[in-house]
């Protein structure tokens, strides 16, 4: 195992990374059940004054930002939210204004349920079109992660999604773009952030004070596995087994933060 790491670190370093645009309708199951559980009670504690903002940054296609619409309205029909996604990629952007996927796109994921589809899709043959109700909640736009005035063009939301596009920037860019990602958290917010360099993931979570959600953080990174697990130890992209002895492992491998306030911080962080 030792060497294995040490190989996946050589991978790390020397690796030339490379963008994709592959996603996913509910790619990670078990993380948009701790969003509509454990994520919407911290968030909704108190009355809200008003909607959730959330942001999907590296929305890609439109897969994520669509099914965080739906699975919302599904499971949390009280609670009130707008999302705005962002890509850098203008065509991209345009795919997911569509709302139109064909089956290949929609059915590549084998945990997708019959009662997802059926919430989220108007299915004929091979056309599977986003509902207008769930449509209606997500706005595109076209944004640069590592634009230095991002919180100014973004603005700052109660959830952030930033996943599996950290990984593919080379590492000084990838601390850059998680800085400028963390400058866009309220002061009570919750970060999506699978598919970042797990290193690098731990030690500036823990710089910027972000909380580890502890729930489901095994199951959570077993399923971001199904797909990268063949690429470990020797593709920058590959995700390493869970390992509990590891050093804070629910640091290490929890993929959703929380941003609290600095003396909330402080009391979590001593737990």
């Amino acid at each position: 195992m030792a060497w294995k790491a040490f190989r996946h670190w050589i991978a790390l370093m020397v690796e030339q990374r490379a963008n994709s645009t592959f996603t996913g309708f509910l790619r990670l199951p078990s993380q948009f059940e701790a969003l509509s559980g454990p994520v919407i009670s911290y968030l909704t504690k108190e009355q809200l004054s008003s909607p959730l903002r959330i942001v999907v940054m590296g929305c890609s296609n439109g897969a994520e930002a669509y099914t965080i619409a739906s699975v919302l309205m599904a499971r949390c029909p009280g609670v009130e939210f707008i999302i705005d996604a962002y890509d850098i990629n203008a065509d991209i952007c345009e795919k997911a204004r569509s709302a139109c996927y064909n089956a290949g796109e929609v059915l590549n994921n084998q945990l997708l349920t019959a009662e997802f589809i059926q919430a989220t899709f108007d299915v004929s043959h091979d056309t599977y079109r986003v509902k207008d109700r769930v449509a209606a909640r997500t706005k595109f736009h076209i944004a640069d992660v590592l634009n230095p005035d991002l919180v100014n063009q973004v603005g700052q939301c109660d959830i952030l999604f930033a996943q599996n596009f950290l990984f593919h920037l080379d590492r000084k860019a990838a601390v850059l773009a998680f800085n400028n990602l963390c400058s866009l958290l309220k002061a009570h917010a919750a970060f999506f952030i699978d598919g970042m360099d797990i290193g690098l993931r731990q030690k500036w979570a823990r710089v910027r004070h972000l909380v580890p959600l502890d729930f489901r953080i095994e199951e959570i990174h077993n399923e971001a596995r199904r797909a990268r697990a063949v690429g470990w130890p020797h593709n920058y992209w590959g995700l390493e087994p869970f390992m509990t002895f590891a050093n804070n492992w629910q640091r290490r491998y929890a993929t959703i933060f929380l941003n609290e306030e600095a003396r909330t911080t402080r009391s979590l962080e001593a737990r």
